[in-house]
């Protein structure tokens, strides 16, 4: 039985919405996964270990590349330093997923969920437990990373690198999965790793297993499988963070077409409306 934490806002009412429907969706597997909701951190919730100036806690030279230094700019209170992104919603989002990935560093093997998890294809589920669950460092068997699991050997390089994320890189990270991208490209942890993780390019959705994840994101010759679960999203209600999930975007020409904002209308280049269950509030 694999203990699974899925991350709620018990005073959010889209959030329960959303925690009904993925725990409906996951009963058909509930005999190998045990499913807890836990409480969300939230903007007022999350701890304050830099308290704002852009000078205070950090080098002065090296003030993340998004502080325009001219203008003197101020860096908000937030628990993550470095170049994470210092808006409050992505701060409380990394925070929630950033406890429980400790957990797996201490030693728990656990699974981490997020409240919109849809399980569309449970036979597949099953199959990817008993081939790859605890076989793999990273394990992500969806089209994102509502359902996924980490061995404690990366957990524990994952929470030092968030806990000591440099301030000179020039790149502005949001979540898990572009850190993850991210050291993995330029190996700021070690190499060896192996994962089960989504591989989107083109049309495809698919993922894929491999030691190299630079390759398996951007397409590889790794064997691919089909995802076995996505994300629920309210048509009306859309989710509980700010940014928005078109039904419409979906697949693109190339990489160049989904990086493209003047293609790419919602801006992002990172959401695909293939990624989610659209249903009714």
């Amino acid at each position: 039985m694999i203990d699974a934490y899925i991350i709620t806002d018990f005073d959010n009412p889209v959030s329960q919405r959303y925690l009904d429907l993925s725990l409906t969706s996951f009963k058909e597997v509930e005999d190998i996964i045990n499913i807890t909701p836990v409480q969300c951190s939230t903007p007022e919730t999350t701890p304050v270990r830099y308290k704002g100036s852009a000078c205070e806690g950090f080098d002065s030279k090296e003030i993340p590349f998004y502080i325009d230094k001219s203008k003197n700019e101020q860096l908000k209170p937030r628990f993550f330093g470095g170049t994470f992104d210092d808006g409050p919603v992505f701060q409380a989002i990394m925070h929630s997923q950033y406890k429980l990935v400790k957990r797996i560093a201490e030693g728990e093997q656990i699974a981490i969920m997020e409240h919109d998890a849809c399980l569309t294809d449970p036979d597949g589920f099953r199959r990817m437990i008993d081939m790859f669950w605890g076989e793999v460092d990273v394990f992500m068997p969806g089209a994102c990373m509502e359902f996924y699991g980490l061995s404690q050997e990366y957990a524990k390089q994952f929470v030092n690198l968030l806990d000591n994320l440099p301030n000179n890189l020039n790149r502005r990270f949001t979540g898990p999965f572009g850190i993850m991208h991210w050291f993995a490209q330029t190996g700021l942890i070690s190499n060896g790793f192996l994962y089960l993780i989504p591989s989107k390019l083109e049309d495809r959705d698919k993922i894929a297993l491999g030691d190299e994840m630079y390759l398996i994101t951007e397409g590889s010759h790794f064997e691919e499988f089909d995802p076995v679960c996505k994300q629920y999203m309210l048509r009306e209600a859309g989710n509980t963070s700010t940014m928005n999930y078109p039904e419409n975007v979906g697949v693109f020409d190339s990489m160049l077409e989904r990086f493209n904002p003047d293609i790419n209308s919602d801006g992002g280049g990172y959401h695909w409306g293939r990624d989610f269950i659209f249903v009714d509030d």
